[in-house]
């Protein structure tokens, strides 16, 4: 383990996730996060602006609850399972007691990354997956355009073996 996953790990069993679940849970974090390496979404202020931004993609803007200019930046992908948009930093925060919305660069850091991954599993994954094994429906929960599936799945054929 490496320190990243030791502390997402940690948090995933002492919430509860285990067995099948938790390699999946391990598995999706593994590749959200580009194996632990990365704790922010890959780009710029004009790369999020383009992605994010209403100006620029007002409808992912509204899903995302990104209503002022400027929020693709500033809520952009971070932490284990890179959270995006106002909308889920606000929920985060009132989940969490954390104030995500002033401060949205404390996903970031692995000690709270953990408890967001887990919070955003319980919350968006958990209630949509009948099957934990299942690395499609949960990826899709995760990440609807199905990105990087194969790594997902890979990566759960790892954990398993060590669950």
């Amino acid at each position: 383990n490496t320190m990243p996953e030791h502390a997402v790990q940690n948090v995933a069993v002492r919430s509860g996730i285990k067995g099948v679940e938790l390699a999946q849970f391990m598995a999706q974090v593994r590749h959200e996060s580009a194996d632990f390496s990365r704790m922010k979404e890959i780009g710029g202020a004009k790369y999020y602006a383009h992605r994010y931004d209403p100006r620029h993609a007002p409808k992912t803007a509204r899903i995302l609850g990104n209503t002022h200019p400027g929020d693709g930046e500033r809520y952009h992908g971070r932490g284990f399972i890179q959270i995006t948009g106002r909308d889920n930093y606000r929920m985060a925060s009132e989940a969490l007691g954390l104030d995500l919305l002033n401060r949205p660069e404390l996903a970031s850091k692995p000690e709270i990354a953990a408890k967001i991954a887990v919070w955003y599993w319980n919350t968006r994954v958990k209630p949509t997956v009948k099957n934990f094994a299942d690395t499609t429906a949960v990826t899709k929960a995760i990440n609807p355009a199905m990105r990087g599936l194969q790594d997902r799945h890979e990566n759960f054929k790892d954990y398993l073996r060590l669950v």
